[in-house]
């Protein structure tokens, strides 16, 4: 009997670590600002705060681990960490293999593009002037303009021959006449002298404003239209464009499961910030707080811009890994629920420039 009592003493001295990380959780992150940032003070966030908030509250024990997204994915699926401290967006794909707490923050995916010059969007404006539409409607009220014209040049030219002249060459005199009746300048250089050139004059003045009315609503709309379009304001815009975004990411999936399969996928931001530098992939798409906390870097706000559009809503969440014990998950989302009542987290997301 003392034997053994000596022998697990011994154990218990040579082993002494094992016995306490039994017992301490193993919580993996990867740096996703605004949630989770790191400095040399350490790492930081509303995340961060949260977490920390939790584990005072019900006396967890716990050390942390920097991860690559897909490594924390990995590990909570494989038992090999506890819990997932960066937000992960609840799928259904990943509740198959991970648990998740009860949701903190709701977030939409957005679209970010690189800026452009004054000269392109110049380029794109006047691009957006001279479209085909443009062009036909051009063409239709010359034709008008032609067959008023010559209509007032037939009643003009015999007794009305030094504005209108009687040769082929009154023609043109018969469309300046429409086009400065039409635009009411009213030069008075040309007026018709008979009565059916004053009828054809009058009927033109009451058809003109109709047309120029209609005229200018056609370019104002079409120039509208053009430029909505040239935006990309919606993500139906980039259905069949190339589109970047990160690998296992939440929104991945959901551009896969609505068939966008131009997309291409990236294992870190930067490498995709090269991609779209080099014309790689015409746009980014990601949660729309991530994308907001990088371009608000001085550096990176006049290179890049946040397009004004939001789909795709996603719920974040505290990943789990199925074996954590039941009773402690319970008391984490309980205690995740308080806090995220509380006027405190407010200010901590109002801080970071967030929003539920």
């Amino acid at each position: 009997m003392k034997f053994l009592i000596a022998f697990f003493l011994i154990l218990v001295a040579i082993f002494p670590s094992q016995a306490f990380e039994k017992d301490t959780l193993l919580v993996g992150y990867h740096v996703s600002p605004p949630f989770v940032m790191e400095s040399n003070q350490g790492i930081s966030g509303p995340s961060v705060w949260l977490w920390n908030k939790i584990a005072e509250e019900n006396d967890i024990v716990f050390k942390y681990k920097k991860m690559e997204l897909e490594q924390v994915l990995e590990g909570l699926s494989k038992n090999e960490i506890d819990l997932s401290l960066s937000p992960l967006t609840i799928t259904s794909e990943r509740t198959k293999t991970i648990n998740f707490s009860s949701p903190y923050y709701i977030a939409h995916t957005s679209l970010m593009q690189k800026s452009q010059s004054a000269l392109n969007q110049g380029l794109q404006f006047i691009g957006s002037i001279f479209n085909l539409n443009f062009l036909k409607a051009v063409g239709a009220l010359a034709l008008i303009l032609f067959i008023f014209g010559a209509l007032v040049w037939l009643f003009e030219r015999k007794k009305n021959k030094d504005e209108f002249g009687d040769d082929y060459k009154g023609f043109w005199d018969g469309f300046w006449w429409a086009a400065v009746t039409m635009t009411t300048v009213g030069y008075g250089d040309k007026s018709p002298q008979t009565i059916g050139g004053r009828v054809i004059g009058l009927i033109w003045m009451f058809t003109a404003i109709i047309i120029i009315s209609g005229f200018t609503a056609g370019i104002a709309s079409s120039l509208t239209v053009n430029r909505m379009g040239s935006a990309n304001n919606s993500i139906e815009d980039f259905k069949k464009e190339k589109i970047g975004t990160i690998k296992n990411s939440g929104t991945s999936h959901w551009l896969q499961y609505n068939f966008y399969s131009n997309r291409m996928e990236y294992d870190q931001m930067s490498n995709m910030l090269n991609a779209l530098d080099n014309g790689e992939i015409l746009a980014i798409a990601y949660d729309r707080p991530l994308l907001y906390k990088l371009i608000e870097d001085d550096s990176l706000s006049e290179k890049y811009t946040l397009l004004d559009t939001k789909y795709n809503p996603q719920f974040y969440a505290f990943g789990m890994s199925k074996t954590l014990d039941n009773g402690l998950k319970d008391q984490i989302n309980i205690s995740l629920l308080e806090n995220t009542e509380s006027i405190d987290y407010k200010v901590m997301l109002s801080e970071n420039n967030l929003s539920n």
